[in-house]
């Protein structure tokens, strides 16, 4: 790879099959994972190609976190932090984070074993005693090698170059605000992958110097719209809608926008800001030249998300 994972001509030429090569020209909005509640991990040293595949914690503990998180409605990752501190540790960090705008947050615990988070409730309502609420942003990068060897290789030098970056101010705001790799979130042809879960905003590609920014951009109280996929929040045309309205100018922090799918049709949808200003966006897809969703698949169809109308109210 290039600099801090940037791509050169000498890559593309070299790894022609990499996803996240072939995908350099798909429009990254709306391809966010939609999920409103992400419970994060810290879980050091490998991870099977799925967390709960039982490489990591064995079969039967994956199986029924596994259970346990999908009975809760949320979305697990493992996490660990970058370097030779994520392969130590002496007790699991967790974090519950809760995307929508109402209840933005993350909090944090820490567990003996991850056992113990089968004993607690970790819906997006629930309350687990013991945590508490973090202050600053927890940015994930994801490195899941054995799920996609573009996160891996193009994903590591990003946590790096963040930690380096921005490790100690975080941690100056927050104890438990770090930077961490994280499991696969969904799009590694988008690699560079940059999660933040606490509101959901998801990036791709995200090289050092843009993933930093982005994270700064969070500690102010913004939302920088270049390459973002989408708030995990919404599905995937509540996630172009709003993107669309960022894109337009219209200057919103992470809770300032919400947006609702027509019932009536699940392409269109109105994005309202708290100061009473509306806006109906139609999404549509159009057809890409075959690529492959991830190193690991044969090139198949493939579509992107595109406005097809976007209209003030």
């Amino acid at each position: 790879m290039g600099h801090h994972g940037v791509v050169s001509d000498t890559d593309s030429a070299t790894h022609p099959g990499w996803c996240s090569l072939q995908s350099a020209d798909e429009p990254p909005a709306g391809t966010a994972a939609h999920e409103e509640s992400w419970v994060l991990l810290e879980v050091p040293g490998r991870w099977g190609r799925d967390i709960f595949d039982g490489e990591a914690l064995g079969e039967d503990l994956s199986r029924r976190l596994k259970e346990h998180i999908a009975a809760c409605g949320s979305r697990m990752l493992f996490i660990r932090r970058p370097g030779r501190e994520g392969q130590r540790l002496d007790r699991h960090r967790f974090y519950l984070c809760d995307t929508r705008p109402d209840r933005q947050s993350i909090r944090a615990g820490r567990v003996d074993g991850p056992e113990e988070l089968l004993g607690l409730d970790l819906s997006p309502d629930g309350h687990v005693a013991g945590t508490r609420e973090v202050a600053a942003p927890v940015p994930l990068v994801c490195t899941h090698a054995k799920r996609d060897q573009c996160c891996a290789v193009r994903g590591r030098p990003v946590a790096a170059g963040l930690e380096s970056l921005l490790g100690g101010r975080l941690a100056a705001l927050d104890p438990d605000a770090a930077v961490w790799e994280c499991s696969h979130t969904g799009g590694h042809r988008f690699a560079p992958v940059l999660l933040l879960p606490g509101t959901g905003y998801t990036y791709g590609p995200a090289e050092v110097a843009h993933a930093a920014g982005i994270v700064e951009a969070a500690l102010d109280g913004r939302v920088v719209t270049e390459n973002l996929r989408g708030r995990s929040t919404w599905p995937p045309a509540g996630q172009v809608a709003e993107v669309a309205v960022r894109d337009s100018g219209v200057e919103a922090g992470p809770g300032d926008l919400v947006v609702t799918i027509d019932p009536d049709s699940s392409r269109v949808a109105v994005v309202r800001h708290t100061d009473g200003r509306a806006w109906r966006v139609e999404a549509g897809t159009r057809p890409l030249p075959p690529r492959s969703q991830s190193c690991r698949k044969p090139p198949g169809e493939a579509s992107a998300w595109v406005v097809e109308s976007f209209t003030r109210l």
